[in-house]
């Protein structure tokens, strides 16, 4: 197969997206456009001069079931146990039965009464069969650009930064060029595109129903010296508390909330009232609030319940017959996760290979 798959989109779902053509048809050229002025989409790690340390964007997790993400992970670096914090009870648990739902609102951006059915079979089935190896853990530590993005860069025979894709052209029922601004580039008659756009920014272009979003809260604490959570363990979630999730990384303590959907008018707060939960479960009392970011990205996910799952598209094709999609939204009764992020892209190459293949 020749000519050139031109992947719009330069986050997890689009380096995959040139992973997969690369380990399937190593003679088709791949140029991946990405809108900023790095690539990672919301994958990405970088230098915060206010605290003055090395951050991920937001802590992201992987685990043993994750098919396409655990290589990226050596083998002593996964945690084998995870234990769930009740603030309330002041209790800590290693058992995972009691506290599905919080996984869920996890896994999910969503309240778990809220997330749909289908999402959660689905879930039940990409981890099985449940056994501790599937369910080990691996969170970020300001790594993301270069254990993730990196490599995955790699795959692409150019990566074109600052190219926002504003325009499709059709001709004869076709997408025959794609306008970056003042740079339009031809759409030839072996050419491929997949547009691995989050859904806000693909709608406008393709048309299609409007999704509703769950927030996420990032906390970043950078303290004086590495920081010790109860029995050596260096992530839990919290229950029944401000935080959801707690994870630490030498004197950087990371903290994430889900479906952060209700207006919080100060984070400054929020971040002071998380810190004296910390101390709660250390078991001390701090003197001071060190140094701390807070973050509140109110359209992280869209958000997982039935109504919205039922908008999702049902394949990876879309109104012309050259253009394929991909992105964790487009994956119907999926979670929406850098997992699924992986498998939408590789859900997109087989169908593009497979339309311009025969």
């Amino acid at each position: 197969m020749s000519g050139t798959c031109h992947i719009v989109g330069g986050g997890i779902s689009g380096l995959f997206c040139a992973k997969f053509i690369k380990e399937s048809r190593n003679g088709l050229k791949t140029v991946v456009y990405e809108a900023s002025d790095k690539p990672g989409g919301r994958v990405f790690s970088y230098d915060d001069k206010d605290l003055n340390c090395r951050l991920d964007n937001a802590t992201h997790v992987i685990i043993g079931a994750n098919k396409y993400l655990r290589p990226f992970v050596q083998a002593g670096e996964w945690h084998k146990k995870c234990f769930f914090w009740d603030v309330k009870q002041d209790t800590l648990s290693d058992k995972i039965r009691p506290f599905i739902p919080h996984i869920i609102k996890s896994a999910c951006n969503t309240p778990p009464e809220d997330t749909a059915p289908a999402i959660v079979k689905q879930m039940l089935k990409m981890t099985f069969p449940w056994t501790p190896g599937m369910r080990k853990i691996y969170f970020s530590q300001n790594d993301l650009s270069q254990r993730l993005i990196n490599p995955l860069c790699g795959y692409a025979d150019e990566l074109r930064l600052n190219s926002r894709l504003m325009k499709i052209e059709s001709q004869f029922g076709r997408a025959a060029a794609l306008v970056f601004g003042n740079t339009t580039i031809d759409i030839g008659a072996d050419d491929t595109v997949i547009l691995a756009l989050g859904s806000r920014a693909y709608y406008p272009l393709m048309g299609g129903p409007v999704f509703d979003y769950s927030g996420i809260i990032n906390i970043f604490f950078r303290t004086s010296q590495p920081l010790s959570l109860p029995r050596g363990n260096a992530l839990i979630a919290a229950v029944n508390g401000k935080a959801d999730w707690f994870f630490v990384c030498g004197n950087i303590l990371a903290v994430t909330i889900s479906a952060a959907n209700s207006e919080i008018s100060d984070l400054e707060q929020l971040a002071r009232d998380v810190w004296k939960e910390l101390d709660i479960l250390r078991g001390v009392s701090s003197a001071f609030v060190p140094p701390f970011k807070v973050f509140h990205h109110k359209t992280a996910t869209i958000r997982q319940d039935s109504a919205n799952n039922a908008k999702r598209p049902d394949n990876a094709g879309t109104k012309y017959p050259n253009v394929f999609i991909a992105g964790d939204w487009t994956m119907k009764d999926y979670p929406c996760c850098m997992e699924t992020s992986a498998l939408s892209a590789r859900r997109a190459v087989k169908t593009a290979l497979k339309a311009n293949n025969p």
